[in-house]
């Protein structure tokens, strides 16, 4: 989990900060501004070469980017994988070192003033969050009417429509996870699954981290799933799927092993009208997405940034 980001220049000068979240309740905002604070003078007085380190702590850890006048510094707990926040680190150092050498001297200073939308700082800051805060790109995928855009609503945490309204073309939306997951948001593409629409997916496919198939749990649906799922997998083998047997309350639903054995891949049982599903359907994403980061580190890839 990242805490926080602090800017300073070797004077001591804090430039620019932004915090994530309380650390715990014996290290407030405060503490770590001071500590971190020193911990630059200390820095520039051992060595004053350009360079990339972290200070690590019983708890936390400094990762901290010299770079001439500009010491950028994020503070994260022990589980932040090292390689992924050095990258994090240079992309913010490089991002301010040009936004500090293009402004004016009388507005290179430190932040004393609140920043409006229109400030240089703001327009920073959410840069910073798009680098710190990585999105993964999420498809649903389904035939038509098996409750796709309704798990979305079901995920997003916003009331169903009482009537089946199908989608057109497609919907995007982004979520925001808690800090629980390492700060990883998601990007939301629902698409229309009736067979006209079909030929979008492919083209729209590009860049997906995970894809969510959808059932309806009939059986002339899980056969058609099937194929859905094969031919995605076989278009994108690299995509981590996960598998929903959507109207788990109908009479005639099938069990999701039963789907999952026939469609190859775990199906996860769901009523995406009810909302007591939510955390089910989070708990779902949030496994998976662990499952992508570990691969992901072990393979010393960073997950990409999506704007």
């Amino acid at each position: 989990m990242i805490y926080g980001l602090l800017i300073f220049d070797r004077t001591g000068n804090n430039f620019f900060q932004k915090f994530y979240g309380s650390i715990n309740v014996d290290v407030g905002q405060k503490l770590l501004r001071r500590f971190v604070k020193e911990m630059t003078a200390l820095t520039y007085s051992l060595n004053q070469s350009e360079r990339i380190a972290y200070l690590n702590l019983e708890k936390l850890k400094f990762f901290y980017s010299v770079s001439k006048d500009i010491i950028s510094v994020l503070c994260t707990d022990q589980n932040e994988d090292i390689k992924s926040v050095n990258d994090k680190l240079i992309k913010v150092q490089e991002e301010f070192i040009k936004l500090f050498n293009s402004l004016p001297k009388e507005e290179s200073k430190p932040e004393t003033e609140p920043k409006t939308e229109n400030n240089p700082l703001k327009v920073f800051e959410k840069t910073v969050d798009k680098i710190l805060f990585p999105y993964l790109k999420t498809v649903i995928l389904g035939d038509g009417g098996v409750g796709k855009t309704t798990i979305l609503k079901l995920i997003m945490g916003e009331k169903t429509a009482s009537s089946y309204i199908p989608t057109v073309g497609v919907d995007v939306k982004e979520f925001e996870f808690d800090n629980a997951i390492k700060n990883i948001n998601l990007v939301l593409w629902d698409f229309s699954g009736q067979p006209r629409f079909r030929k979008l997916w492919k083209p729209f496919l590009e860049g997906t981290d995970i894809a969510i198939i959808v059932t309806d749990s009939t059986p002339k649906n899980i056969e058609e799933t099937k194929k859905i799922y094969h031919l995605i997998k076989e278009e994108k083998p690299e995509l981590n799927f996960i598998l929903i047997a959507n109207k788990q309350d109908l009479p005639d639903a099938t069990p999701p092993k039963t789907i999952g054995k026939y469609i190859g891949i775990t199906a996860h049982g769901l009523v995406a009208i009810d909302p007591n599903y939510r955390k089910k359907i989070l708990e779902i994403i949030k496994e998976k997405i662990t499952e992508l980061t570990k691969a992901k580190s072990k393979l010393s890839l960073p997950i990409d940034i999506r704007a």
